[in-house]
């Protein structure tokens, strides 16, 4: 194989900048051409208030980093569809549609969020899994779905196990099959999809390295349901602390997902979509890259 392709990274994990063109530099020191999420108000400080965005705005920034070499792959604009407050739900739903009717200046069709919990902070919460939220998030996802459609845009929902409205292979599916438009689409983190006690082996139990086989069986039951509906990943790791439980915010390379095995199902599938770096260490993303480009 000739290794993973299209690598790039959450723009926030390098830290904060006073400026795009600083963050550009920052990126460009690692590796140029590159892609990067990017969400303004993490990364960018000071940054206008979303209220305040506008076309010359937003090109200004891609402007900066286009100087560097540097394009947007993915607007994160992460809010909660769910949000038991119906004005603060609004107000999140009201600034995800502003960076769709933004995505031209940004040079970038994919705003992506993940789907929520019935908790304001999206902590974990029973009731986010019932009927009456998965009926909130359908009504939040039409109207994201509509704008996106709109502004010729595209709206990416990413899951997460355990907590969030979106948790599973199964909920996702549910979820595409209602809107089978093609301005909606996945991000898919398969660690963000590992349940919380780890991947389950075919006699059910939950080693702290899975086995190749069952590895496999997780990554091709996703492909499987909506590798046509991805158009972008994102790239981490995960490992099993002491008490069982998932820890699953470490870098690629320092956990026991097997991606160099997803590598290929990918290049066998022919799918070809960015690949972001989460939770990467910048000191060592050089040599991090180095390894992933030969997967």
């Amino acid at each position: 194989m000739a290794g993973m392709k299209n690598i790039g990274f959450r723009a926030h994990d390098f830290g904060s900048f006073p400026s795009a063109d600083e963050l550009g530099a920052a990126v460009e020191s690692i590796t140029s051409p590159a892609t990067i999420q990017l969400a303004i108000g993490k990364v960018i400080k000071p940054s206008r208030p979303w209220t305040d965005w506008d076309e010359d705005y937003i090109s200004s920034i891609r402007e900066d980093l286009a100087r560097h070499g540097v394009s947007v792959a993915v607007v994160g604009c992460y809010i909660n569809p769910v949000h038991p407050d119906e004005e603060e739900r609004e107000r999140q739903l009201a600034r995800f549609e502003r960076s769709l009717e933004l995505n031209k200046a940004f040079g970038c069709r994919i705003v992506g969020t993940e789907t929520g919990s019935w908790k304001g902070d999206i902590s974990y919460c029973l009731e986010t899994f019932s009927d009456h939220v998965f009926s909130v998030f359908l009504h939040s996802l039409e109207r994201m779905v509509k704008a996106a459609e709109a502004n010729d845009a595209i709206c990416a929902i990413e899951a997460v196990a355990h907590q969030h409205t979106i948790c599973s292979v199964e909920r996702m599916a549910r979820v595409l099959s209602l809107f089978p438009s093609d301005n909606l689409r996945v991000i898919w983190d398969p660690v963000n999809l590992v349940p919380i006690n780890g991947i389950e082996e075919v006699d059910g139990s939950h080693p702290a390295k899975p086995s190749s086989e069952a590895q496999r069986r997780f990554y091709t039951k996703a492909l499987d349901a909506f590798g046509d509906r991805i158009c972008a990943m994102h790239c981490k790791d995960y490992f099993l602390k002491e008490d069982g439980f998932k820890k699953g915010d470490v870098p690629v390379l320092t956990g026991v997902f097997d991606w160099q095995g997803l590598a290929k199902e990918l290049e066998r599938r022919r799918i070809e979509v960015p690949i972001l770096l989460e939770n990467h260490n910048p000191a060592t993303l050089k040599r991090t890259l180095e390894v992933l480009e030969k997967f």
